[in-house]
């Protein structure tokens, strides 16, 4: 009984001790990591702060390819999510579990902080986020990742660096190697005068129809042929150059309606139809050449609004400055783009 006793003694002791050191330890944790990329902040930010681009260069996503994932909310926003369920079983070392992350603060291209809270294999929850910082030589991007440490997890603590730190160094790299190579490969795309303006509605009349894009050209004066035909016909006198909205374009066909502004509303008749435009805050090019290199004008309004952070919310439009039948020189054509944006 008297050796009970004194084992019992040194348990309690050694537990005495083990406790006092572990109220030595700190309670919390926190692991950082950076790298310059050779880049601008708003097209690293993109990549951040938009779950779905994290595909591009996450360290995780090339552990687990078939990891099921889920978003919600809109993209660079306060609320946006991203959740996931690893494909492997729990004892495949490239198993990245369950859990998910949610955006909680977005500071411009600065910053963006999030939660991270994993559900398998062990509920853990943390916060985390990067932070940039424009120096020589590009922008200093800084990962982190912070938490708490219950009592009996402290020791923990000296091994998180260990643990998360290689992860986020691959994944720094990863986001260079992505991100250099897009900015070099928007380098060497031709340069627009891309504006952003507010543009106000107005009346038109118009034919909506369809066609491949090879016959754009023939089935555009076929089309814009039925409306000037109705304008002589009915004495209308366009108030404006002659248009056409693309609501659709895949490269192989398209949807699109041509017209020409009016002073008033329009019903029109059988095909051609009276509308009015979009009003709102949009993208504007004015090019100077010939139809054929438009479509470089509108691959960099595209680049510009993903970079400025502007979503799309509706169909193009082209407006038709120059006639070609009073000006045969087709370097000197003007067209007008237009992209409505917010």
């Amino acid at each position: 009984m008297k050796i009970l006793k004194i084992i019992l003694g040194i348990v309690v002791v050694v537990a005495g001790l083990f406790c006092a050191y572990l109220a030595t330890l700190p309670s919390t944790y926190k692991v950082e990591k950076s790298v310059v990329i050779n880049a601008s902040p708003d097209l690293i930010m993109q990549q951040l702060a938009d779950f779905k681009e994290w595909g591009n260069w996450s360290p995780w996503k090339a552990k687990d390819p078939a990891a099921a994932y889920t978003y919600e909310g809109e993209p660079m926003a306060v609320g946006s999510k991203m959740s996931w369920v690893s494909s492997l079983p729990a004892d495949d070392q490239n198993q990245i579990g369950s859990g998910g992350m949610e955006i909680t603060e977005v500071n411009g291209n600065e910053s963006m902080n999030y939660t991270l809270t994993f559900v398998k294999p062990w509920e853990m929850s943390s916060w985390g986020g990067f932070a940039l910082l424009q120096e020589e030589g590009g922008t200093k991007v800084t990962w982190k990742d912070e938490g708490e440490l219950g009592f009996f997890m402290r020791p923990m603590g000296s091994m998180m660096d260990a643990m998360i730190g290689p992860d986020f160094v691959k994944g720094l790299d990863n986001l260079k190697t992505y991100v250099e190579g897009k900015a070099a490969e928007l380098a060497a795309k031709p340069s627009y005068n891309v504006e952003e303006i507010a543009v106000e509605s107005f009346y038109y009349i118009a034919v909506q129809d369809t066609c491949v894009v090879a016959d754009i050209g023939p089935k555009f004066g076929e089309v814009m042929g039925k409306v000037m035909t109705y304008t002589k016909t009915n004495s209308i006198e366009p108030a404006g150059y002659p248009f056409a909205i693309y609501h659709s374009w895949d490269g192989v066909g398209t949807r699109f309606t041509a017209g020409v502004p009016v002073a008033k509303a329009i019903k029109g008749k059988g095909e051609v139809k009276g509308g009015s435009s979009y009003a709102g805050n949009a993208l504007k090019v004015r090019f100077t050449g010939p139809y054929e290199q438009t479509e470089k004008v509108h691959e960099a309004i595209g680049i510009y609004a993903e970079m400025n952070g502007k979503e799309m919310v509706g169909a193009p439009w082209e407006v038709y400055v120059t006639d070609p039948m009073s000006e045969p020189d087709s370097t000197k054509w003007i067209t007008e783009i237009y992209y409505p944006v917010k």
